[in-house]
């Protein structure tokens, strides 16, 4: 989830943690695991393989599809004792080692497969999806770019590369990988919905609302990107669209938190305090962990004079993310109009503090700026 934050300058400035998107999640599921037979000869090598061998891969195959992971393990590695060479049972092994989070010895299973058969493009595809959960970013880059030169229309190899390209902040190579994706599949609703993200991210929002309406047109039941191109709406200040967009995001998935965030945010942009603690009441009940919805919420229940409970909201908010500056700073905006100077200059303080960590220049020298007014009695 992305976050940005805005401040509205004024004697009473308010921090608002605003609209979050949701950029679809990378593929992560590992290429089918290989059923006894023969393989793919474009991409693996050929294999001899004894009897009880391929009798214990079959009963691994088995085990793994009925979620029995250690079980599965087990076989692999029986099939490989009686054909150390096994590159089928070295590759499954791998995907049902990450499957419980065994990460480090997956590892060493790709790396085999590579060994025994260099263009086996799927060994790259899923070391890479290793490597990135590992956090050797570099090392999945690596590996997505040699599947995708084995094999230049993996579609999961660009989504991957794509994603992380945009984590790595890489916007223009994100870009190319989600285009790359819409030329090989041009109803491709998820390449549609990231390259709207990277859009957005690269300054071009009519272009991202663009992607988003091309996402819905290949999927109409999309709701990410309904979602998605309410963000963008709102953004550019279009309210109404928004909410419509989110109103048909929630229409069809109606416990996905993020669309009541959001429309929540929209409504109390114009004034609607009443339906957006709504909607913030319903985000928390979907996410009773999200910091940023309290936050709001606390700042909808300011707006109709609730100080108590903006104050109950921006103390759960502040208990879920300590690291929460808007929080600290909206708290204090509403201590010192209570009279509670000494404690609003604390906040502040604090505030600016985390702002000054996290790079907010000016949000940082506001809040210094209120600690100050507050210390000063006014």
């Amino acid at each position: 989830m992305h976050k940005s934050l805005i401040i509205i300058s004024s004697a009473t400035a308010i921090a608002i943690a605003v609209f979050s998107p949701i950029v679809l999640a990378k593929s992560t599921n590992e290429t089918t695991i290989y059923k006894n037979g023969g393989l793919l000869t474009d991409r693996q090598i050929a294999q001899n393989s004894p009897r009880q061998a391929d009798e214990l891969l079959t009963s691994g195959n088995q085990k793994f599809r009925s979620g029995n992971y250690p079980g599965a393990i087990a076989d692999f590695s029986e099939a490989i004792k009686f054909n150390p060479n096994f590159e089928k049972a070295f590759y499954n092994r791998g995907i049902a080692r990450d499957r419980i989070g065994d990460r480090t010895n997956a590892l060493e299973d790709y790396n085999q497969v590579i060994k025994l058969s260099p263009r086996n493009s799927y060994a790259y595809f899923n070391r890479g999806v290793n490597r990135d959960k590992s956090g050797d970013k570099q090392g999945a880059l690596t590996d997505f770019d040699r599947a995708i030169e084995i094999d230049p229309q993996y579609i999961d190899a660009y989504l991957n590369r794509g994603s992380l390209h945009d984590e790595l902040g890489n916007f223009k190579a994100a870009n190319l990988d989600f285009s790359q994706i819409i030329l090989l599949k041009p109803n491709d609703s998820d390449a549609y919905l990231n390259r709207g993200w990277i859009r957005f991210k690269l300054a071009d929002k009519q272009g991202a609302i663009q992607d988003y309406t091309e996402a819905i047109k290949a999927n109409p039941n999309y709701y990410l990107a309904y979602h998605n191109r309410g963000w963008t709406k709102a953004n550019l200040g279009d309210n109404k669209g928004a909410m419509l967009d989110f109103d048909r995001a929630i229409l069809l998935a109606p416990n996905y938190y993020l669309a009541y965030y959001n429309r929540g945010n929209t409504r109390r942009s114009f004034g609607d305090y009443a339906g957006a603690i709504s909607d913030y009441d319903r985000s928390i009940q979907l996410k009773p962990q999200s910091a940023a919805a309290y936050n709001n919420r606390g700042l909808a229940k300011k707006r109709l004079k609730d100080l108590p409970g903006a104050i109950a909201d921006y103390n759960e908010a502040i208990k879920l993310n300590i690291n929460l500056a808007e929080a600290y700073y909206n708290r204090g905006v509403v201590l010192r109009e209570n009279g509670d100077r000494k404690t609003a200059v604390s906040d502040f303080q604090l505030a600016a503090k985390l702002y000054q960590q996290q790079g907010y220049r000016r949000e940082y020298a506001n809040a210094l700026k209120l600690a100050k007014q507050a210390q000063q009695g006014r």
